[in-house]
């Protein structure tokens, strides 16, 4: 049995201003140069085998790219903020990757479900060194705010399909994400319904005030009733899948590393151990 240590994080590209606006207060501290030496330590502290970033960029890809040593990517050019996965060369081999988008046309660069610009899966086919068991890895980003409601279950709907597709030998599924919804929203249900796992949930926690990924770069200032109707916003995951039952989770944790007021990004990333039989 082999243990794969898995870190889904959002490491947070800011939107441009508009003329005339100022930077909010929270973000003085948290340019990229503030934070791209603390981001890499962070990721270095929990060693992950396996990453899916959310909102990378040329910039952040070049310092990961110089500072993670020994890691092997698939990064997908000419989109914005693309779902990047990184993995340890030494434990994991490519086998095969591919892209798709959350939309009714898939396999071609495309909007759709009222969101006005592409939203990317990434994923990649590897095999782990030890046990030679193959893991299928997916990583995205849904649309968040309520616009973005009926994109979430429509993609929700679409992962689940190409998943059953992609799964057909049984390989375990890993997927990472920033998926820009409670737990117990219709995305999230369908995942579940459709036989996935919550490893957050699976490790024995409970969602409370305490249970936010996102934080606003507020740290543990941060409250989620003071901007919406959600004691906690809990929007980064790690489901699994697994179709010959070779995957079983450890652990999952929410990483607060932090050095306030700089933060290694808005979200925590999460990282999730299983043993892998």
């Amino acid at each position: 049995m082999t243990p794969i240590r898995v870190m889904s994080f959002n490491i947070f590209s800011p939107g441009d201003l508009e003329e005339g606006d100022e930077l909010p207060p929270e973000e003085l501290h948290n340019g990229w140069e503030d934070r791209a030496d603390l981001t890499v330590r962070t990721i270095l502290r929990y060693e992950p085998d396996l990453i899916g970033f959310q909102e990378m960029d040329q910039e952040k890809l070049a310092t990961y790219r110089e500072r993670l040593v020994g890691y092997d990517w698939i990064s997908a050019e000419g989109d914005e903020y693309p779902p990047d996965i990184a993995w340890r060369g030494e434990r994991l081999a490519l086998v095969k990757s591919g892209q798709f988008w959350l939309s009714s046309t898939p396999d071609e660069r495309s909007a759709d479900w009222d969101v006005p610009y592409p939203l990317q899966v990434q994923w990649v086919r590897l095999r782990e060194a030890e046990s030679s068991a193959e893991l299928l890895h997916l990583n995205t980003q849904y649309e968040d705010g309520p616009w973005g409601e009926r994109s979430r279950l429509e993609s929700s709907k679409l992962m689940v399909t190409r998943v059953t597709e992609m799964q057909q030998d049984g390989a375990s599924v890993i997927l990472t994400g920033d998926f820009n919804c409670n737990p117990w929203s219709p995305a999230y249900n369908t995942f579940i319904d459709a036989g996935f796992t919550d490893s957050y949930r699976a490790a024995g926690h409970g969602d409370s005030a305490t249970s936010s990924t996102f934080h606003g770069l507020r740290g543990d200032k941060y409250f989620a009733l003071e901007y919406g109707i959600s004691v906690f916003w809990r929007v980064d995951w790690v489901l699994t899948r697994d179709g010959n039952q070779r995957l079983r989770t450890l652990s999952s944790t929410i990483v607060r590393d932090a050095e306030p007021p700089t933060y290694p990004s808005d979200h925590y990333p999460v990282v999730a151990e299983f043993l892998l039989d």
